[in-house]
């Protein structure tokens, strides 16, 4: 039960689903090797499980020039064959721009050095979490090496944003998983129905004994809790122009939004310009034990998604499914698959998307309604235990992925 899990930047804090089903796989007793493309920033507060993932990890990048010419040299005189149809294969694809094609031929460079740093290792198969440079990385290295591939395939940029070589990825790989139904229809949508037997959907997972509510403080003013990187796709501006109609009503609450993100700069100037600078704080990156912390001290969950002009989306976005774990009544929007996990009034409340007066009447209804907020968390958590449980979830990855090894 030997496998190498390959990924991009790794590990960080928005991909923790990963930490937990590497985990999972390990306590099951697979052998399972990292490779990633990058190391996270320096200044990444990352939690202490993260840390221990992060022992061992193999980094393509920076590279290490003489082995990166090495492994070049070794698989074009050892495997020509290979090394060359590989290149060939990539680089007579259609790609939607000059600058996607580049980026295929570096990725093509990382999967040589891939393969070449891992030759030696035994194991039965690459595992690539995104369907984007860590599946053409998996691709290369499993030519080079005669080893199969198989795909976790999520959303956002994956598979939304001008996807690249999509159809011939999934068509290589043994078979691939995605985290919604929505993004397995939207794959069939664009790569035909004839490759639909190889995609399944399957949840991610929570240990829900790590996410334990508390009971709601009743002392200091309310907290309207958001997290998530900052891209536009969270909707953290709706948010905070939403709070600034909640205020206007009179209500006097806090609102914190924990990530770092392109759009930091862009969410600072916005809360200046409505002077909001007393209720909502932009906390930045925070470890994710710190992050649960902050679940147990907020009043409600709000997070509500856009799909951008360039048809940037979420998926299921994790935070959403920890909030509904720690029991918060979670406030989101009817943006791709959001509508699987929420369902409006039984375990949550689920608006329009970029609908500022829905937004501001839904945050201010749970503010003037305790029970409600009770009732919604409580159903929220029950959700959690009877659709995300981590060892059930896993389980049906595993099954789905390598029947071979594992059962139901």
């Amino acid at each position: 039960m030997n496998l190498i899990y390959l990924t991009g930047t790794y590990p960080i804090l928005t991909t923790t689903f990963i930490d937990r089903e590497i985990k999972m796989l390990r306590q099951w007793g697979v052998d399972l090797k990292i490779v990633a493309i990058r190391r996270p920033p320096a200044d990444m507060p990352l939690s202490k499980d993260q840390k221990e993932l992060q022992q061992g990890v193999i980094y393509l990048l920076p590279v290490a020039w003489m082995n990166l010419i090495a492994s070049h040299l070794y698989f074009a005189f050892l495997r020509p064959r290979r090394y060359f149809q590989s290149l060939i294969f990539l680089m007579t694809r259609s790609h939607p721009s000059l600058k996607a094609r580049i980026k295929t031929l570096l990725h093509f460079g990382e999967g040589v050095y891939a393969a070449y740093l891992v030759r030696k290792h035994q194991f039965r198969e690459f595992h690539a979490h995104f369907v984007d440079r860590a599946a053409t990385v998996a691709l290369v290295a499993g030519r080079l090496l005669g080893k199969p591939y198989s795909l976790s395939i999520h959303a956002g940029a994956d598979i939304y944003v001008n996807p690249v070589l999509l159809r011939e990825k999934i068509t290589e790989a043994r078979r691939a998983v995605t985290c919604s139904l929505y993004n397995k229809t939207h794959l069939e949508a664009l790569i035909g129905q004839d490759l639909s037997h190889k995609i399944s959907y399957i949840h991610h997972g929570l240990d829900l004994n790590e996410y334990q509510p508390s009971p709601p403080s009743s002392n200091g003013k309310p907290l309207i809790l958001s997290v998530g990187q900052l891209a536009r796709r969270k909707g953290f501006a709706q948010l905070i122009k939403g709070c600034r109609g909640l205020k206007d009503q009179g209500y006097e609450f806090n609102c914190q939004i924990v990530g770092q993100g392109p759009q930091r700069e862009e969410l600072d100037e916005l809360v200046s310009q409505l002077s909001l600078e007393d209720t909502v704080t932009l906390l930045g990156a925070i470890p994710h034990d710190e992050v649960i912390e902050r679940y147990r001290q907020a009043t409600m969950f709000v997070l509500p998604c856009i799909q951008t002009d360039e048809g940037d989306v979420d998926g299921i976005p994790n935070v959403i499914c920890e909030a509904m774990a720690m029991q918060l009544p979670v406030i989101s929007t009817s943006v791709s698959a959001i509508p699987e996990i929420l369902e409006h009034k039984v375990n949550g409340l689920l608006l329009p998307p970029d609908d500022n007066q829905a937004l501001v009447r839904a945050m201010a209804h749970l503010l003037d309604e305790p029970a409600l907020r009770a009732q919604l968390g409580g159903n929220g958590r029950q959700s959690m235990i009877e659709t995300f449980d981590i060892e059930r979830n896993v389980r049906r990855f595993a099954t789905t992925l390598w029947p071979e090894w594992f059962h139901q």
